[in-house]
C-alpha cells in the first residue's frame, strides 16, 4: 500500500450521475480549468483509503466512510501510475456540499462526461465505471471478466484453449503461495525466512483470481455458479 501518490474519490448517485470538481484556472497546476473527481496527493502515514476520504472531505464537505477500491481495467492505465481509485454510490444533495477547492462542484450524467474538458485517462475510467454500474457487475467480477476478455483473445491467437490454460496457470499460482508459506515459516534451512506474510498474502489473492477467471472460462455466469455452490456450503449440503 505504499506505492501510490494520490488517491481520487468517484461519487455517483443512483441516477448515474457523477461528482466532479472543475480545477482552478492557473498555469502552475496540472489540467487547469478541466472537469476532475475529488481526490489529491497522500500525506504521511496515510493508506490510500484514508487520502481518498480525506481529500473528498476537504474538497467538497461531503464525509462518504464506504468508499470501495475501483480497479481500472489497464486501457485506463497511462498517466495513472501511482494512483489510486475509490468510488461509493451516495446520494448527493448539492446543497450539502462545500467547496473547498477549484471553481465549482456539479453533477454530470456519466453519459455526458465525454463532452467535457476532463484528462483522458478520467475519460476512460469513468466510462469503464458506467458499464460497471448498467451491467450491475461486482467490482471483483467485474475485473475478472475484464481480464477474461484479454486472456480469450490471447490464447486464442496461441491457438490454445482458454480453460486448459488457465488451469494450468492456477497450478502455478497454488505452487507460487506454497513456495511463499515455506519462506514464511521459515521451512527451507538454506533460503530461511524468504518471504514476508504480505508476500503470501498476494499470492493467495493470485490463486484466487486465477481460480476465479478458470471458473469464468467454463461460463459466462460464473459468479452464480460461486454464489450457489457457496450457498451450498453455507447449508452444509456440499460440504468440501
Amino acid at each position: 500500500m505504499d506505492d501510490f501518490s494520490s488517491a481520487d474519490a468517484i461519487i455517483t448517485t443512483s441516477r448515474h450521475e457523477v461528482l466532479l470538481q472543475l480545477r482552478d484556472d492557473r498555469p502552475d497546476i496540472s489540467w487547469p480549468a478541466h472537469w476532475v473527481v475529488p481526490g489529491g496527493r497522500r500525506e504521511a502515514g496515510e493508506t490510500p483509503y484514508q487520502t481518498a476520504r480525506r481529500e473528498l472531505r476537504e474538497e467538497t464537505g461531503l464525509d462518504v466512510p464506504g468508499l470501495l477500491p475501483f480497479l481500472p481495467a489497464p486501457a485506463a492505465g497511462t498517466g495513472t501510475e501511482g494512483m489510486r481509485f475509490f468510488h461509493a454510490v451516495h446520494e448527493v444533495d448539492p446543497a450539502e456540499l462545500v467547496l473547498g477547492e477549484g471553481q465549482e462542484l456539479r453533477l454530470v450524467p456519466l453519459a455526458e462526461v465525454g463532452s467535457l474538458p476532463m484528462p483522458p485517462a478520467l475519460k476512460v475510467l469513468l466510462r469503464q465505471l458506467e458499464v460497471r454500474l448498467l451491467t450491475g457487475l461486482p467490482e471483483i467480477w467485474a475485473a475478472v471478466e475484464l481480464r477474461h476478455r484479454t486472456l480469450d483473445r490471447h490464447c486464442a491467437e496461441l491457438g490454445q484453449p482458454l480453460l486448459t490454460m488457465q488451469v494450468v496457470k492456477l497450478q502455478e499460482e497454488v505452487g507460487e503461495a506454497a513456495q511463499a508459506l515455506l519462506g514464511v515459516i521459515g521451512a527451507n534451512p538454506r533460503k530461511g525466512h524468504s518471504h514476508t506474510l504480505a508476500e503470501l498474502q498476494g499470492e493467495l489473492c493470485d490463486v484466487i483470481m486465477a481460480g476465479l477467471l478458470a471458473l469464468r472460462a467454463t461460463t459466462p455466469d460464473a459468479a452464480d455458479v460461486l454464489a450457489r455452490q457457496v450457498a451450498a456450503w453455507t447449508d452444509g449440503g456440499a460440504g468440501r
